[in-house]
C-alpha cells in the first residue's frame, strides 16, 4: 500500500526529532522588542511576583474601609486629606509626617490621595474613587473628604502578586512570541529572551520552461510562493534558481547546495512524478540519498518525495546534519498543498513547536468522496508499484461566520491543481480525511480547517450577512 499521510507525518516527526540534536547549539539571544515572531527556545519562568507591591486601581483616595462600615448620607464620615502619592513614589515616605496620635485626638480619620498604580501605604486597605467622594475645603483643618456609603475591604486595591507569580511559567519552549507577550514579559524586567535559530531552506523551481520565455510559458509561480511562505512562518530562506530539465545540471547544482552545508532543508518543485523529464528521484540516487517516501495517499500532491541527503564525516566525533529534502509536485496547488501539510508540519517539529489544532467547522456544499480516489505511486522504499484508495484530500475554501456566530466552510468550487483563480479568495484548507479515520468527536458534516497562511494565527473571516 501506498504511504498513507499519517504515516509520512510520523516519519517527518521522527527525522525532525533527530535532526534538532544538531541544533542545540542554534539559540540566539535577542532583544525582546525583535523576538515577536520568533520560537520561544526555553521555558521563560518568572523570578518574582508582579505586582510587588499593593497598589491602586484607580485614582482616588487610601483609607481604612472599617472607618465606613456605618456610613450614609445621613451619618457621613469625614477623612482628612494628609499626602499624596503618585506612581513611583514610596508610600512610607508619605507616613512618615503622619501623626496618628494627633489624628485619633481630632477625631477624624485620616486619608491619602493615590494615583492608579501607586504603592498602597500601610495601614490603609481600601481605595475611594475621587468621584465618589465629597471633598470639602476647611479652613481649621485643611482639606477633607466625605464618605456616604460603606467602601469594602481591598475596593480599587491591586494585591501584591496577584497578577503573575513567582515560579509561573510565563511561555513555554516552542511557542511563536506574539506582541502581546512583551506586556508581561516586560512586566517582569525581562529585556531579552533566547529564541530558536531560524531554520536555514533553499528552495529550487525545475523546468527549462520557466528558463525562457517562449510560448508564454516562462512564469515561476511555486519559488515566489514558496520563498515567500516560507519567510512568513519565520525561515531564513533562499531562493536558489531555477532547474534545468538536465540530470547533470541538477545534480550538480543539488550536490553544490547539499555539500555546503548551509541549509538544514533543501525544496524543489517539479520533476518528482514519472514523466519523462521528472529526474529528481534519480538524481537523489546519484547523491547517495536515503528516500524516505516517495507518493503519499495524499490529494493533491500524491508524487511528493522526503528523503535525507548524506552529510558525510564527522565532527567532534558526532556524524554531521544530514540535509533534509522535500520533492514537492509541480502542479502550483498540489505544491500548495504538500508544503502547508508536510513542511510545514516538519519545520514545526524541527523548531520545537507543537502541530497546529484545526478550526472545526459546518461544511456547505458538495465535495467529491474520498472513496472515489485512488493513488498510484513507486515506492522507493521496496521497488513495487502501490496503491491505496481513500486518500486524504486537501481543499481550498472559505471559512465565514454566520450572524448566530456559527462558523460555516465552502470549498472553491473548482479544485484542479493547476487553477490559481481560486486562490484570490479562498481563505483556508480543509482537511477531509479517509472514511473512518477521522476526528472521531466530530459530528456528521464538521470538518477541520487550517488557515491558507501557515503564519496566521486566526482566520480573516468574512461574516454572512443575515437571512
Amino acid at each position: 500500500m501506498v504511504l498513507s499521510y499519517q504515516a509520512a507525518l510520523s516519519i517527518l516527526d521522527t527525522v525532525a526529532n533527530g535532526q534538532k540534536i544538531h541544533r542545540r547549539d542554534a539559540q540566539q539571544q535577542i532583544p525582546l522588542q525583535e523576538a515577536v515572531g520568533r520560537i520561544v527556545a526555553s521555558d521563560i519562568v518568572s523570578a518574582e511576583s508582579t505586582p510587588a507591591h499593593d497598589t491602586s486601581a484607580m485614582d482616588g483616595y487610601a483609607i481604612r474601609s472599617e472607618a465606613t462600615s456605618e456610613a450614609s448620607e445621613r451619618t457621613p464620615v469625614r477623612f482628612q486629606v494628609r499626602g499624596r502619592i503618585a506612581a513611583g513614589d514610596d508610600p512610607r515616605q508619605v507616613l512618615q509626617g503622619l501623626d496618628t496620635a494627633e489624628v485619633t485626638m481630632s477625631g477624624i480619620e485620616p486619608c491619602v490621595e493615590i494615583m492608579t498604580g501607586a504603592g498602597f501605604p500601610e495601614g490603609f486597605d481600601a481605595c475611594v474613587r475621587f468621584e465618589d467622594a465629597e471633598t470639602v475645603i476647611d479652613c481649621d483643618v485643611s482639606s477633607t473628604i466625605v464618605v456616604t456609603k460603606p467602601v469594602p475591604v481591598n475596593a480599587n486595591r491591586r494585591l501584591a502578586g496577584n497578577d503573575i507569580r513567582n515560579g509561573d511559567v510565563i511561555l513555554q519552549a516552542g511557542m511563536t512570541l506574539q506582541v502581546g507577550h512583551l506586556l508581561p514579559l516586560s512586566s517582569l524586567g525581562i529585556k531579552s529572551i533566547a529564541v530558536e535559530a531560524k531554520p536555514r531552506v533553499a528552495v529550487f523551481s525545475t523546468g527549462k520552461e520557466l528558463l525562457s520565455q517562449s510560448y508564454g510559458l516562462g512564469r515561476d509561480m511555486n519559488g515566489p510562493y514558496l520563498t515567500a511562505a516560507l519567510g512568513e512562518i519565520g525561515a531564513d530562506v533562499d531562493f536558489c534558481g531555477v532547474l534545468d530539465d538536465d540530470p547533470t545540471s541538477m545534480y550538480r547544482h543539488l550536490q553544490t547546495v547539499a555539500g555546503s552545508g548551509a541549509y538544514e532543508v533543501i525544496i524543489t518543485s517539479g520533476a518528482v512524478s514519472k514523466g519523462r523529464f521528472d529526474h529528481i528521484p534519480d538524481v537523489l540516487a546519484q547523491m547517495d540519498a536515503e528516500i524516505l517516501f516517495h507518493g503519499v495517499a495524499m490529494r493533491p500532491g500524491h508524487p511528493v518525495l522526503f528523503a535525507l541527503l548524506p552529510a558525510g564525516g564527522t565532527v567532534d566525533g558526532t556524524a554531521k546534519r544530514k540535509t533534509a529534502f522535500f520533492g514537492l509536485p509541480g502542479n502550483p496547488g498540489a505544491a500548495a498543498a504538500c508544503f502547508r501539510f508536510l513542511v510545514v508540519p516538519y519545520l514545526r517539529a524541527l523548531s520545537g513547536q507543537t502541530q497546529e489544532a484545526p478550526v472545526i467547522a459546518s461544511l456547505v456544499g458538495q465535495v467529491a468522496s474520498v472513496a472515489q480516489h485512488t493513488v498510484s505511486c513507486n515506492d522507493k522504499r521496496n521497488g513495487t508499484a502501490t496503491h491505496a484508495s481513500s486518500p486524504d484530500i486537501f481543499r481550498h475554501g472559505v471559512l465565514q461566520s454566520t450572524p448566530e456566530g456559527m462558523l460555516t466552510v465552502q470549498p472553491s468550487k473548482d479544485q484542479s491543481p493547476a487553477k490559481l483563480n481560486p486562490f484570490i479568495t479562498a481563505n483556508c484548507w480543509i482537511h477531509l480525511p479517509p472514511h473512518g479515520h477521522g476526528n472521531p468527536k466530530l459530528e456528521a458534516g464538521l470538518v477541520e480547517c487550517y488557515p491558507i497562511s501557515a503564519a496566521t494565527t486566526g482566520f480573516p473571516l468574512t461574516s454572512l450577512p443575515p437571512t
